[in-house]
């Protein structure tokens, strides 16, 4: 005769194969959690490593900074490029106007090293005090 308060074995076997499906979901959404930060801190750190770049760049005086020194960008295995370019998509108003410096893109980007990926570019438009107006 069968006690009240005791399970069967068959009771035994569906419950720990629930408890197995339920342990195993968990592992894998842990898992995917796991690589889905990874993904999102090295995104953070290669923006943060742009916007240093960028910083340093646009302190800088000219059009040609050249690179970033060791002491301000000590990244080995990422590479910044700076360069600068005419604005685009000005609107009509703002073009050719007379006893207006020219508008200019300051063009900061990070590439990765390892396979030569450019991982983030920051454009920046920006007086150029470089050129002089006409009859100054």
């Amino acid at each position: 005769m069968r006690g009240r308060g005791s399970f069967t074995l068959i009771e035994v076997v569906v419950a720990l194969g629930i408890l197995t499906l339920s342990l195993a979901g968990l592992l894998q959404i842990l898992t995917a959690s796991q690589s889905r930060l990874a993904r999102v801190y090295e995104k953070w750190r290669e923006t943060h490593i742009l916007m240093q770049a960028a910083e340093y760049y646009l302190l800088q005086p000219g059009e040609d900074p050249g690179g970033v020194p060791y002491t301000y960008f000590p990244y080995s295995d990422y590479e910044a490029l700076c360069y600068y370019r005419d604005a685009e998509n000005l609107p009509e108003d703002y073009i050719n106007i007379p006893d207006q410096l020219p508008l200019r893109t300051c063009v900061v980007e990070l590439i990765r090293l390892r396979d030569r990926k450019t991982v983030g570019t920051i454009l920046v438009d920006k007086i150029s005090y470089e050129t002089t107006l006409a009859g100054e």
